[in-house]
């Protein structure tokens, strides 16, 4: 799967000859042979031809719009992958309120495990005693995860392990970009606009996954139903945060390569938004990890891309929808030792990470 990412504005895209003509503002232009786009994400104010949505529909190929800044808009997207039996037995799982528990008890443990493990790294070199009892704490947490009866003293316990996680955040991050806590609607300082907006495209990596397998990204399992809101993918997501946003959001601050200056600032609101070159830093960086081949899941002897990954998580969830067996689907959880099958080795993520 490969995403065109376009955020320049003021950008005509038309279809040519089995090509993806893109027009700049200036007159120059490049074509892209159509079979290697699987999706479009546009940022902002974008054209695009008639001839060019049919095609792009024709060829199973989703367009996501979003703002300038990231927040979500809409879809354009193919209905040849919908799998109506699939669906009606993701619906009948929805409302089975045992099934719920049972996986989202492994979405949580898998969230909370990944977070816990991010920190247990950066700690190898900062060596906090506040960092630690925060992964101690966190541990504790996920014991108690099993213990959990209802939903809701699941989202409970956490949202108490998401306080606990980002007050360590805030001693990995630079203290220049003034992090404390996790805020959104909006962001106010760099490391949540960063997130936030990583957030957003991990989300419609996701969106797009369940699609084309044929589930319906708005019935979930662990997040309540909300008027529009694609809570499968809320879902889904929740393992994925820690391993392909936090940190790479945390790589890029602390290494300036998104630095304080590519932030607009909003005084009205306070919010905190990233610029259009610190959207395409990120957006490169983001498309560039989620390529990356890693020997990450063990039941797969070969190396597999973080793309690749996230559908394996949606085929394990089809595979326990359909049998009716939640035990089928499994937790997607990085290794906090470092050892030849370590998911990030430490040589590469003191390189990637902290250099």
């Amino acid at each position: 799967m490969s995403n065109l990412y376009i955020y320049e504005q003021g950008i005509v895209l038309r279809y040519k000859e089995n090509r993806l003509l893109i027009t700049y503002t200036n007159g120059d232009y490049k074509s892209i042979p159509i079979e290697n786009i699987d999706n479009v994400v546009i940022f902002g104010g974008i054209q695009l031809s008639t001839a060019c949505m049919h095609n792009l529909l024709t060829k199973g190929i989703h367009v996501t719009f979003l703002s300038k800044t990231g927040s979500y808009f809409g879809r354009l997207e193919s209905t040849s992958n919908i799998n109506i039996e699939r669906q009606r037995v993701q619906f009948r799982k929805s409302d089975d309120k045992e099934f719920c528990l049972a996986i989202g008890k492994k979405f949580i443990k898998g969230k909370i495990t990944n977070q816990r493990t991010l920190l247990i790294r950066a700690n190898k070199d900062l060596k906090s005693e506040i960092l630690t009892n925060i992964i101690t704490n966190m541990f504790g947490m996920i014991k108690n995860i099993n213990d959990s009866k209802t939903i809701e003293e699941l989202m409970g316990l956490e949202g108490y392990s998401a306080r606990l996680y980002f007050n360590g955040i805030n001693h990995i991050i630079d203290k220049k970009y003034s992090f404390k806590t996790r805020t959104k609607r909006p962001p106010k300082d760099p490391f949540n606009a960063v997130i936030s907006f990583g957030y957003t495209l991990l989300h419609y990596e996701i969106f797009t996954t369940l699609v084309t397998k044929g589930l319906n990204p708005y019935a979930a399992f662990l997040h309540s139903d909300r008027h529009k809101h694609p809570a499968l993918c809320s879902d889904l997501m929740e393992e994925w945060r820690a391993i392909l946003v936090d940190s790479l959001a945390i790589s890029l601050l602390n290494n300036n390569k998104i630095a304080y200056e590519d932030f607009d600032f909003d005084e009205k609101s306070g919010g905190v938004f990233l610029n259009k070159k610190a959207c395409e830093k990120f957006v490169e960086q983001f498309e560039k990890r989620l390529r990356q081949e890693v020997s990450y899941i063990t039941e797969v002897p070969y190396k597999m891309s973080f793309r690749r990954i996230i559908e394996y998580q949606v085929m394990l969830l089809i595979k326990a929808l359909e049998n009716n067996n939640v035990d089928i689907y499994k937790s997607v959880l990085i290794r906090w030792y470092y050892g030849e099958l370590g998911f990030f080795r430490w040589r590469f993520w003191k390189r990637n990470f902290w250099r």
